[in-house]
């Protein structure tokens, strides 16, 4: 199949999740009968070593109306702080992709000029009613205008699990291109495919993401846009990302980190590698669900804390339902007295879980990176499992 990125037919299915409901849409009682399913399905390419979605759905229906805010989430909002303080050298800093502007607000108070861009309506209103300057729409040529007409040209431009959205990332590279000044940075964070194998973070996958990213697929990509990785750091987000600072040639060189990783990956990133994977998965699957099914025979009562986009993925690729976990507890408003995609839990306040007699006695912890804030909220009260590896922890 054909290589989207490096445009080779090289591509190979090692993973089939089934059909899937779009992950970030949380439907109502009433909207269940019309929900959409799509093939899930994640291919490699022997090529570039780029990772894609077998099935494209169309962006402008994935975001126009959205559920996912960034700063209901005390871990993004430290991290957001952090890059802030990393980027306070900037003179104006547009972020695309900018949501609720968890990262505009720690770079207005610190005192640099800054931009969203978002495409998504709802969210982008929550942005703007904060103070936060935010430009709605699609980050693309017309936008770029846009920005330059309104705004001037940034040095530095942002785009934070952002661009393994992208339909087009060829477009993207060659409109930030345009957009930033010739010696500015562009700097990306991406969920990274090497963690995602490592950990088996199968649930990583869903149709909202298009692209799971290599440092060679990245490094190949950019090439053909006269840019290079200047530099690549591993951060906490998202089970593992790498935020990579991509540069017009002829404005410095790559980093050691960027040589090294690149040599890793010749060796990590193979076939085989990939098949081992595919097998992981089906067996962790089958024993999350063994666990769900003996806490059902003993007679305890189990709940799922975070509703992420991977819930979805999870849920129905292990066909799991109210009947084993009877609600989700997110912190999200946007997402409450909905319910999870395609398998319908009911996602609720966390007042929900407290108020719950006879108590609740398993928490399956879907937003896992965040234990420790969510063990935190909840007093240790609980046995919390994490779902992929499936496993106690206290």
């Amino acid at each position: 199949m054909n290589c989207l990125l490096c445009h080779t037919d090289s591509s190979i299915e090692f993973l089939n999740l089934g059909r899937q409901p779009l992950a970030n849409k949380y439907p109502k009682k009433e909207q269940f009968a019309a929900e959409d399913f799509f093939p899930l399905a994640a291919l490699f390419c022997t090529n570039c070593k780029n990772v894609q979605l077998g099935t494209q759905v169309p962006r402008d229906r994935m975001f126009e109306d959205y559920y996912y805010l960034s700063s209901v989430n005390q871990g993004l909002v430290r991290h957001f702080e952090q890059l802030a303080h990393t980027l306070s050298r900037g003179k104006f800093v547009v972020d695309i992709g900018s949501n609720d502007g968890i990262l505009l607000k720690p770079l207005k108070a610190l005192g640099v000029r800054c931009l969203g861009v978002d495409p998504s309506v709802n969210v982008s209103k929550i942005a703007n009613d904060a103070g936060l300057p935010t430009l709605v729409g699609f980050f693309d040529s017309a936008m770029v205008k846009k920005i330059h007409e309104s705004h001037g040209v940034p040095d530095t431009v942002v785009a934070s699990s952002v661009f393994t959205h992208l339909d087009d990332p060829h477009q993207c590279a060659s409109d930030v291109k345009k957009l930033m000044k010739d010696d500015g940075e562009f700097i990306i964070e991406v969920e990274y495919i090497g963690n995602i194998l490592r950990l088996i973070q199968f649930e990583r996958f869903y149709l909202d993401r298009i692209f799971y990213y290599s440092l060679t697929s990245l490094s190949r990509l950019f090439e053909m846009h006269d840019m290079y990785i200047a530099d690549v750091f591993d951060i906490e987000p998202h089970g593992g990302s790498l935020r990579v600072v991509v540069r017009n040639r002829g404005h410095g060189s790559s980093s050691e980190r960027v040589e090294c990783l690149l040599k890793e990956e010749e060796t990590s990133l193979n076939i085989e590698k990939l098949k081992e994977f595919r097998e992981l998965v089906e067996k962790n699957v089958s024993a999350l669900r063994e666990i769900l099914e003996k806490y059902k025979q003993e007679g305890l009562r189990v709940a799922g804390y975070g509703a992420p986009a991977r819930v979805s993925t999870i849920c129905n690729f292990a066909h799991i339902g109210p009947s084993l976990i009877e609600f989700l507890v997110d912190d999200s408003p946007l997402k409450q007295n909905k319910h999870s995609p395609g398998t319908h839990i009911p996602i609720v306040p966390k007042s929900h879980l407290d108020a719950q007699k006879p108590k609740v006695d398993v928490l399956v912890v879907f937003a896992y990176e965040y234990f420790e804030d969510i063990k935190k909220k909840t007093g240790g009260a609980y046995r919390y499992l994490i779902p992929i590896p499936p496993r106690e922890i206290v």
